[in-house]
């Protein structure tokens, strides 16, 4: 049995102004019941009825078999009867019921607003009675389960209207339609369950001086305004200007049937953009079904009982509805083993909800975070879309900004490195900049302190830690330690003077064993071209879903696109295999997908690969720059090795210790300068410092844990005139 409205916390101590009507309900079904013809339960069921207490002991525990043992539960249910009638002509019960008072002006109030009809009104009034008296709604469930037509047939007894004009209205008469009465589709339930008012209706009706205004605050409170601009929108500029001018036509012209569709990701921003149009448009923005009338989370029909309600109580006023997490409305189903895809199925009608999507008179902004797997009957119905996606690095600077105060202790760059390095939504990046005031000595957040905070909730809510978008430092990195034979310097140089055009754009892979240092002459490269790196690992991309893989290809190249980045695929090799060797479609399709992409982007692409020969040959042809990278020589080694350690050590190496350095990088097989990079992350991790000897005998076991094979005795194991 759903929970019973609080609906005296309205009124005076024992006061309830329905009491009378509610006994003159009961007369009127009582009047009506024919004894004869109830079955034997639904007579044991009314006979435990509250309503006959104070009328003496309840029948006995008869037997319910034979003739005899339904004779006397009959009896004594026509003797009780009988005798609540006598009492009720005794009290002056009508055998009308008369709402009075108040309450009868704030039915009344709601039967106008919303064009009822006799029969509507008559339905409302019966329903909100029965929910403020128990003893008619106990009389009303002992009839047992109630079809339509028996529910249509009881308030028929209790109104003294027409039965057929009842199931008429219980089908489709407009307090149905208002979202004001539920009709449940199920064939077996009670007459509580099959009928039902919306949640906190009871409590509107049985308030003194109701307004249509406070109708409103309670179902469909206007959305607070937003705190950002549009120029916090550039990722969807154009979208969001055609939704303006959507809405805005539709307000003007009053043209039904206009829904908008914003999607994506939670934390991007959809609904703070419909706060922000709504604005724009001078336009009121009334959110949808917000909270029970608990408090808690409505359930997906007080959701749409809360929109019919607004579609028909803002019609011809300027407003716009907001339905935030559109999801709600479906069941997710798992995946069919063959489908391999998440299937939504409609918690209502698809007919009742396209007819909807058509004719709604108020402009309404549905918001979803996920509409894989609905059904493209109910998509294809709305008149616009727009994909939201993660914020990229500048749109994150901009959002960062904008919580930072003048006394903290962050400048434009500490905020531009913020952005760039931790991929989380606008919220986390608020709420750690205030956390980080509190944990500060002068409460003053300083970038320190922000990241500290940041690197927990971004390994949290994206998987990742921020330390992949870790901060190029130009003074510290060598080219000239690199080998390829490819003049770098010359590439870096042409590549940093390149502009986008109408022409293609700039597509390389960079191919070669791990550590060689392919993925940080990338964002060397980015760093020349005062463009930002967009990283995509395999995890990134790659999804267990049909056709998720493909999608997540193309949202990062519009990621891109939209930032004037430079995108970077890290072990390309994982989703760009040769499609000869292809065992499953989608195998292919991803390649597929990737390669559109690639033709058709005007931007700069960077893959790197460790398996260059596994590559599809289609897509070797379309990088402009293929860019082998190979292993360390050894003066590359030895320039790598001071500039590296150099930090390290506890004194500057001596011209002989430089010279045995270079004998012992020169007998090193396979290294690279990712070897470099991990002894010095474990000697930074010791808080040490170190000695030569030490760092070539770090450097040896480095190469040895590849499993690759280097000269004996290549450490200072053999000089022994240096290791004191």
């Amino acid at each position: 049995m759903p929970k019973r409205t609080p609906f005296t916390a309205t009124l005076r101590l024992g006061e309830n102004p329905l009491d009378a009507a509610a006994q003159s309900y009961i007369r009127a079904l009582l009047t009506a019941m024919d004894v004869k013809r109830l079955d034997i339960r639904t007579v044991g069921r009314v006979l435990r009825c509250d309503l006959f207490e104070e009328l003496g002991a309840t029948v006995g525990h008869a037997p319910f078999g034979g003739h005899d043992a339904d004779e006397k539960p009959r009896a004594e249910l026509r003797a009780r009867v009988t005798a609540w009638k006598r009492r009720a002509r005794e009290h002056g019960i009508p055998a009308k019921p008369a709402i009075g008072g108040f309450v009868a002006a704030n039915l009344a109030l709601v039967g106008d607003l919303f064009g009822f009809d006799d029969t509507d009104r008559a339905l409302l009034a019966f329903n909100v009675t029965l929910r403020a008296s128990p003893m008619l709604r106990e009389l009303a469930e002992a009839f047992g389960p109630a079809s339509l037509g028996v529910a249509a047939a009881i308030v028929s007894v209790a109104t003294d209207l027409p039965s057929a004009d009842l199931r008429a209205a219980l089908r489709d008469g407009r307090a149905v339609r208002s979202g004001l009465l539920r009709v449940s589709p199920s064939a077996v339930d009670d007459f509580g369950e099959r009928i039902d008012l919306k949640d906190g209706l009871l409590d509107l009706v049985l308030t003194p001086r109701l307004q249509r205004e406070t109708i409103l605050a309670r179902f469909l409170p206007v959305a607070p305004p937003s705190t950002l601009t549009m120029d916090d929108f550039s990722a969807v500029r154009d979208g969001a200007a055609m939704v303006r001018d959507l809405l805005g036509g539709a307000l003007v012209r009053r043209q039904p049937g206009v829904n908008i569709l914003f999607y994506g990701p939670t934390g991007t921003g959809k609904t703070e953009l419909a706060r922000r149009l709504a604005a724009e448009l001078g336009a009121s923005l009334h959110a949808v079904g917000t909270e029970d009338d608990s408090g808690d989370s409505p359930t997906s029909n007080e959701r749409l009982s809360s929109l019919l309600l607004g579609q028909r109580l803002l019609d011809g006023s300027r407003a716009v509805l907001l339905f935030d997490e559109l999801e709600d409305l479906f069941s997710w189903e798992p995946p069919l083993p063959w489908a391999n895809k998440a299937h939504a199925s409609s918690r209502m009608s698809k007919a009742w909800f396209n007819q909807l999507l058509e004719a709604n008179p108020v402009p309404t902004v549905w918001i979803s975070n996920n509409v894989d797997g609905v059904d493209p009957a109910f998509l294809r119905r709305f008149a616009f879309a727009v994909e939201f996606r993660a914020p990229g690095p500048q749109q994150r600077a901009r959002m960062l900004d904008r919580h930072v105060r003048p006394d903290d202790a962050l400048d434009a760059a500490d905020v531009e490195a913020i952005a760039a390095r931790y991929e989380v939504p606008a919220a986390t990046l608020g709420a750690a900049v205030s956390a980080a005031r509190l944990v500060s000595t002068d409460g003053r957040a300083t970038r320190a302190g922000i990241e500290r905070l940041l690197t927990p909730m971004a390994r949290l809510v994206t998987g990742d830690d921020g330390t992949r978008g870790a901060d190029f430092d130009a003074a510290t990195y060598r080219l000239d330690a690199l080998e390829s034979p490819v003049n770098l310097a010359e590439l870096a140089d042409s590549l940093s003077r390149w502009r986008p055009s109408g022409s293609l754009g700039v597509t390389l892979c960079l191919h070669g064993p791990p550590g060689t240092g392919k993925t940080e002459f990338v964002r060397y490269l980015a760093h020349r071209m005062g463009r930002r790196v967009i990283y995509r690992r395999v995890s990134d991309i790659q999804s267990m879903w049909v056709g998720g893989t493909e999608k997540a290809i193309a949202a990062a190249f519009r990621e891109a696109e939209d930032e004037g980045a430079v995108l970077l695929f890290d072990e390309a090799d994982s989703f760009l295999r040769d499609r000869r060797g292809a065992r499953a479609s989608w195998e292919a399709t991803q390649v597929n997908e990737f390669l559109q992409r690639l033709e058709g982007f005007r931007g700069i692409v960077a893959c790197t690969t460790n398996l260059v020969d596994d590559l599809d040959p289609a897509s070797l042809r379309r990088f402009v720059f293929k860019v082998p990278f190979g292993y360390l020589k050894a003066e590359s080694a030895a320039r790598l090795f001071e500039s590296v350690f150099a930090a390290h050590l506890a004194q500057a190496p001596t011209a002989h210790e430089r010279a045995v350095v270079v004998a012992a990088l020169t007998r090193m097989r396979n290294l690279a300068p990712g070897d470099f990079a991990a002894v010095a992350r474990r000697f930074a991790a010791l808080g040490d410092t170190v000695t030569v000897a030490r760092c070539v005998d770090e450097l040896d076991a480095e190469v040895r844990a590849k499993g690759r094979t280097t000269s004996a005795a290549v450490g200072f194991a053999m000089h022994g005139e240096v290791r004191s």
